[in-house]
């Protein structure tokens, strides 16, 4: 008897693929549902509706509403670390690379209001299971971005400056994570990005237009 290999292969590449539809539809639909309403007040049935799923199909992909919602956080978190990486791996001057790295996080903040606030309120719930995952994510990205200031200003020095490159690398996201503080609680009066020169002025200690 001979098997169709073949056929059984495209077989399940079919099925894998539809299992990884769903699920990226189950997580675009708990994202909304969460940054709508909160991660307490969501329901599994209020995903499951939105997803256009049986509420047993998202059982299928994740035990609980502590699973799906640790999911679409790391889901967020990755896409943003995407985009940082993509700034580090670009060969910018250092300047350059400062610039897009500053205003990439500042838009992020702008353009994605409604899912820190979902980070804030998950790590205000205090729910160990899900905190303690996303603080340890977050602990990967603040190191990552630590060692690429100091990259940036070790370059810098290489150019004749005088900075701290470790002072930097804890100043500058602490500048930028106060600006998305303020930001979150409407304190503002105006958007993240508009920041942008006059963070480059405070840093570069020179005149300077976006």
């Amino acid at each position: 008897m001979v098997q169709n290999v073949n056929g059984d292969s495209a077989l399940s590449g079919r099925k894998e693929r539809e299992m990884a539809y769903r699920r990226e539809a189950i997580l675009d639909a708990a994202q909304e549902i969460f940054e709508s309403v909160g991660y307490v007040n969501a329901s599994m049935a209020e995903i499951a509706a939105k997803a256009e799923f049986g509420v047993g199909t998202i059982y299928q992909f994740f035990p609980g509403k502590q699973e799906l919602i640790s999911e679409v956080i790391a889901r967020g978190i990755d896409r943003y670390v995407a985009g940082v990486g993509r700034i580090m791996s670009e060969s910018l001057p250092w300047k350059e690379q400062l610039e897009a790295y500053i205003h990439y996080y500042l838009s992020w903040i702008e353009e994605h209001p409604e899912f820190h606030r979902l980070i804030y309120e998950i790590f205000y719930s205090q729910i160990p299971e899900v905190v303690s995952r996303i603080f340890e994510r977050f602990r990967e990205i603040r190191m990552q971005e630590i060692r690429f200031i100091q990259e940036i200003f070790t370059r810098a020095n290489e150019e004749g400056q005088r900075f701290d490159p470790e002072l930097m690398s804890l100043t500058i996201p602490g500048m930028l994570h106060a600006i998305g503080d303020n930001f979150h609680l409407g304190l503002l009066g105006t958007r993240p990005t508009a920041y942008l020169s006059r963070i480059l002025q405070l840093i570069l200690r020179e005149d300077y237009c976006d």
